[in-house]
């Protein structure tokens, strides 16, 4: 099993920087924001392995922080049991993407370009012929501010600015820009980053004639190969639509990450227990 993102050195730094505080739950990193009156939220994403004990820090890092819920995301259904022995329950609103859909990267370009809808390949070249240019960049301040502009396109309206660059910040070296240029003007752009095993696709944006040029499907072509370039064996679309914890407006661009094949996986999804007043039922 590959190490997931949210259990890396480098995401702790993001967390730390955006008003997370990290402590350490056996072999796993456990993130707590604190709020000035309710008290505290403490959350476990995507663990390796965790038992009785793991469970039992959990509830000591409650008392302490005085949090009013711990949520843990399992990376597998094997942890269900022992979670719900411990008297958590499934939320309807998982706070990572429940299902994804991973490509292997050891296969060649022949096998990934014949995993791919017809459609999907026919567009990479037809992107190619409308003579996009593509550049990698290390331009974070420019990425997240087009981001942001091109977001509200599609209802994003909230800042993420800030968020978009301390992740690109904490992952340095291992994060990457690629854009894509008409002539002079960028018209889209998607924002990676990696662990040692796995790319994760984590920011994009499009304008208007970027969609008409199919500047995003052949910018995520771009980055499955810079990622082949850097020897990474999964790359991850970061999320798609769950039929089990349903968001609309998730529906359009999953059919987009869905015409480039690869293995759908699901998680179990996010499971919390309250804690009113402030974790005293441990």
């Amino acid at each position: 099993m590959y190490k997931d993102l949210r259990q890396t050195g480098d995401y702790t730094k993001y967390a730390k920087n955006i008003g997370w505080e990290v402590e350490r739950v056996g072999k796993n990193y456990c993130f707590i924001k604190k709020f000035s009156i309710v008290g505290s939220v403490v959350k476990l994403q995507r663990p390796g392995k965790i038992g009785h004990k793991d469970i039992k820090i959990l509830g000591y890092l409650a008392k302490r922080y005085r949090a009013y819920q711990i949520g843990v995301e399992p990376t597998t259904s094997e942890h269900v049991p022992l979670l719900v022995k411990f008297g958590y329950k499934i939320s309807r609103y998982p706070s990572l993407p429940s299902k994804t859909i991973l490509i292997d990267l050891n296969k060649n370009d022949k096998d990934l370009m014949n995993g791919m809808h017809y459609k999907t390949r026919y567009n990479i070249g037809k992107a190619k012929r409308n003579k996009l240019a593509v550049h990698r960049s290390e331009n974070i301040k420019e990425f997240a501010d087009l981001w942001q502009k091109n977001s509200k396109s599609w209802g994003m309206f909230l800042p993420q600015t800030s968020e978009i660059t301390a992740l690109f910040k904490a992952f340095d070296g291992d994060a990457k820009i690629i854009f894509a240029k008409k002539g002079k003007d960028i018209v889209a752009g998607v924002m990676a980053v990696n662990t040692k095993d796995i790319i994760y696709y984590m920011y994009a944006f499009s304008t208007p004639l970027g969609n008409k040029l199919f500047a995003p499907t052949l910018l995520v072509w771009e980055i499955i190969n810079y990622a082949k370039e850097k020897e990474l064996k999964l790359f991850d679309f970061g999320g798609v639509y769950d039929e089990r914890f349903p968001l609309p407006s998730w529906i359009g661009f999953t059919r987009f990450k869905e015409s480039f094949g690869g293995m759908v996986v699901e998680y179990p999804g996010l499971y919390v227990k309250s804690l009113l007043p402030f974790g005293l039922t441990f």
